[in-house]
């Protein structure tokens, strides 16, 4: 208990020291808003003793669409600890105490289910891409316990059929946790640091802080331009397919 007590003190009074200064970039200096997002999920990763592989190399284009699965909150610190980027997510986490704060002043577009709202979805993110900002997308639509790769929805990827001039570079992105303490995990192992299936967030997020270690491999593509021919459900698929054969492969390889 003593070092999830500790993990949490830290974590909130580096959060509350630097949310000022995001406050001031984000609605006074509107430049350089990576800047502490990057730097505070660095921060957060050391703290909860999140350890990263990375396997291929990052896109040095912008603005790039990541396209990644998702098992965890966990997800967001790490990849926004790698590199500068925003990301999609449910419109309820704008909601979240604290949470939704953090979610607001790193520029995440909110999205619903609703088919009205999805014109305006996708010039949001156009409109951020157009500012040569990365973006991050889970397809998937929700969590899932790290053993597998949920069915893609198509929805997000309409903005390819709707913007055929567009140059938009896409990297796909598999993240698999490994290890625990040291220990490698297996598919029981796996359902218990991840968060899906209605879990409580507190219960789980206590369980993950008493952790000493958690270790993830991180896979990265290569980025492609999708071909103009391919309708939004081709490309889904086509970033699916290079997620799950990643994580398949690094489930069964130590």
């Amino acid at each position: 208990m003593i070092l999830i007590f500790l993990r949490l003190i830290i974590f909130l009074l580096f959060t509350l020291v630097l949310l000022p200064f995001q406050l001031v970039i984000v609605y006074l200096i509107k430049k350089n808003t990576y800047i502490i997002p990057y730097f505070f999920h660095n921060l957060c990763r050391r703290i909860f003793g999140i350890k990263i592989k990375i396997c291929g190399k990052i896109s040095g284009n912008f603005p790039v669409l990541f396209i990644s699965n998702h098992a965890s909150y966990l997800d967001i610190l790490i990849l926004g600890s790698l590199f500068k980027t925003s990301f999609v997510a449910k419109k309820e986490i704008a909601k979240w105490p604290l949470f939704g704060i953090l979610a607001k002043l790193q520029n995440t577009i909110f999205v619903d289910r609703r088919i009205s709202s999805l014109k305006s979805q996708e010039n949001q993110i156009i409109e951020h891409l157009n500012k040569k900002n990365n973006l991050v997308i889970f397809p998937e639509g929700t969590s899932s316990d790290g053993n597998k790769v949920l069915p893609f929805k198509s929805s997000l990827f309409n903005i390819f059929e709707e913007n055929l001039d567009s140059k938009i570079f896409v990297q796909t992105i598999t993240i698999v946790y490994k290890k625990i303490n040291g220990i490698y995990l297996n598919r029981t192992d796996r359902k218990d640091i991840t968060w899906h299936s209605n879990m409580d967030f507190v219960p789980n997020i206590f369980n993950v802080l008493k952790k000493f270690s958690i270790e993830v491999e991180v896979i990265f593509n290569e980025e492609f331009i999708p071909n103009k021919k391919c309708d939004r459900k081709k490309i889904a698929l086509q970033c699916w397919k290079k997620i799950n054969y990643n994580l398949i492969n690094s489930l069964y390889r130590k």
